[in-house]
């Protein structure tokens, strides 16, 4: 008997090829989601280490990691310092004095300079600090001149600072705050203020002092402008 084949209807064939493309086009939305939320456009961390081989002579190193999909041009760092007389001096509660501190009121430095540009306020000194040596891979850098950090790529940068100009004589306790500025399409610059660490003005030093959890620069947080990261 001779088998006769029947045609489908070019209607159903076109709706069966519509569905096997809507399935296609939301399984690759889906990936193409789970991607950007794993690599966000912007995502870029910094830690700090900071030891004090005496008072008034500060070394951070900031360590930069760019785990976004963008590259990110770094524009300079700083150092702020907070002189003040609190109840308890506790590292962990004084170091929260760097969060309340508003970004937009500090400026890049134009220049490697050891001057303090002073910020004070009822019941605080707060100084501004440049540094007065940054390198790079062991070349030198100079604030101003922008240092691009690509998508996944880390950057250390060596500082010192000089603050022993600090009037610190009617304070008992220095809260350091390492500043980042970024350079920012279409606004200038803006600045992240971290958490650094906090020691009593009587202290001969600290050696070897870590900071080592990792701070969020981008993307900006509607809080601080420096969380911990993973908060």
């Amino acid at each position: 008997m001779r088998r006769v084949l029947r045609r489908r209807p070019p209607g159903r064939v076109l709706l069966r090829l519509s569905v096997a493309a809507i399935a296609l086009l939301a399984g690759v939305a889906v990936i193409v989601f789970w991607l950007n939320q794993r690599h966000p456009a912007q995502d870029l961390r910094v830690s700090f280490h900071i030891p004090i081989a005496a008072p008034g002579n500060p070394a951070v190193t900031y360590t930069f990691q760019n785990l976004g999909r963008d590259a990110v041009a770094l524009q300079a760092v700083g150092l702020l310092v907070i002189a003040d007389n609190p109840t308890i001096i506790n590292d962990s509660d004084n170091v929260d004095l760097c969060d309340r501190l508003d970004p937009a009121t500090l400026k890049p430095p134009d220049g490697i300079t050891a001057e303090g540009a002073d910020l004070s306020e009822a019941g605080q000194r707060r100084t501004e600090y440049a540094p007065v040596t940054a390198t790079v891979a062991g070349k030198p850098w100079s604030a101003g001149a922008m240092l691009h950090i690509a998508a996944g790529q880390s950057l250390a940068v060596a500082t010192g600072f000089n603050t022993a100009a600090e009037q610190t004589a009617k304070y008992s306790n220095e809260v350091f705050c390492p500043v980042v500025w970024l350079a920012s399409a279409g606004h200038g610059s803006a600045a992240a203020v971290c958490q650094g660490f906090a020691m009593a003005t009587n202290n001969g030093g600290v050696s070897n002092t870590i900071v080592a959890r990792q701070f969020r620069v981008l993307p900006a947080s509607s809080g601080a402008s420096c969380p911990i990261a993973g908060r």
